[in-house]
């Protein structure tokens, strides 16, 4: 019951890294320029006196003048293209979680990332992100994942993604997934998972998208994760808006939020995420070359700072929910579940685009 709770939650949140990334541009297609009417000059004759000079007027020869005026019709203005590089990270805390089968744990989490998106024609986009996440565990008590489970976990994640306009409203996005994430001394070469997305968006305007996409991953126990990604990025009125793809950029987690505009540099948001991640454990761990799993639904609320327009940070305070820990041997095989209680979770995060 509780994994159809998640992927319930998972589709109405839509709490993923990559529910983010693929969200693309929002904006219409740019429209053609108008052609300019070029510019054309009349040259007026000169006057002609019908008054016959004085008989001893000396001839005047006037020098003939040259028009300073250029009849080169003025170049219609030219877009800069729109590549950015962006920088990011964050850092999050998550107190002390109770384990229903006697113990606890907390979690520090660092969070860094890069993109950059590149313009390779007027309705071409590449963009180009590599996100980076470390999370520090710390168990205590009885249960199981205290003796076997994990410590540092590290995930390194590439998404490089197309995105194609159309026209003016429908455009489309596509990216390989490539992850490599497990403890710190894991083999390399089992860490690694890969998938593929593509969704469809409509832009009504550049205030009302909606969209839809469809994300297909493999996992370290051999299964295949496959989950529908809706997005949403809806003004509701003026300064209050519905939105998945308008999140701190480091977060990876970022899902549905409600975010009211308070003035030009602040913003505030409600929100919720599915949070899930596994990997691989430890070659040396009482379970080595197995895999571990950590799902939970994270509530929170979020400000938005924006002092300048290329900086930005968020503060992050909410709850962790239907917290949920699993372990795999090397054989794939199912060793042990455990609930875990709500958690208080604060976080900060900070971006610069270039």
């Amino acid at each position: 019951m509780r994994n159809y709770i998640y992927l319930t939650t998972f589709t109405l949140l839509t709490g993923s890294a990559l529910a983010q990334n693929i969200g693309g541009d929002n904006k219409p297609a740019p429209k053609t320029p108008a052609k300019v009417a070029p510019v054309t000059t009349t040259t007026q004759p000169p006057t002609t006196s019908t008054t016959p000079a004085p008989a001893n007027a000396e001839t005047a020869t006037t020098p003939a003048t040259t028009s300073n005026a250029s009849t080169t019709p003025p170049a219609p203005p030219v877009e800069k293209p729109d590549n950015n590089l962006k920088i990011s990270g964050g850092y999050s805390h998550q107190f002390n979680t109770s384990i229903e089968g006697s113990g606890s744990y907390t979690a520090d989490r660092a969070y860094f990332g890069i993109s950059n998106r590149y313009t390779l024609t007027e309705t071409v986009t590449l963009s180009v992100g590599v996100a980076y996440e470390y999370d520090h565990y710390n168990f205590t008590g009885n249960s199981v994942f205290a003796t076997a489970a994990w410590n540092n976990v590290e995930t390194l994640g590439i998404l490089p993604r197309f995105d194609v306009k159309l026209n003016d409203h429908w455009s489309v996005g596509a990216a390989p997934v490539l992850q490599m994430s497990g403890e710190s001394n894991a083999s390399a070469g089992k860490t690694i998972t890969g998938g593929a997305l593509v969704n469809f968006r409509y832009a009504f305007d550049e205030t009302h998208v909606l969209g839809l996409g469809l994300l297909a991953k493999g996992q370290l126990n051999n299964s295949v994760l496959v989950v529908p990604v809706p997005i949403v990025d809806w003004e509701i009125k003026k300064g209050l808006r519905i939105s998945n793809v308008r999140g701190p950029e480091a977060n990876p987690f970022v899902g549905l939020e409600l975010v009211q505009e308070l003035s030009t540099q602040f913003n505030a948001a409600l929100g919720g995420a599915w949070e899930y991640r596994m990997f691989r454990l430890d070659d040396s761990a009482p379970l080595a070359n197995g895999a571990g799993l950590e799902q939970q639904i994270t509530l929170y609320g979020r400000l938005e700072w924006k002092p300048v327009p290329q900086f930005r940070v968020d503060f992050l305070a909410g709850a962790a929910v239907m917290n949920q820990l699993k372990l795999y041997d090397s054989s794939n095989n199912f060793i042990g579940s455990e609930n875990g209680g709500t958690s208080l979770v604060l976080g900060v995060f900070a971006s610069y685009k270039f």
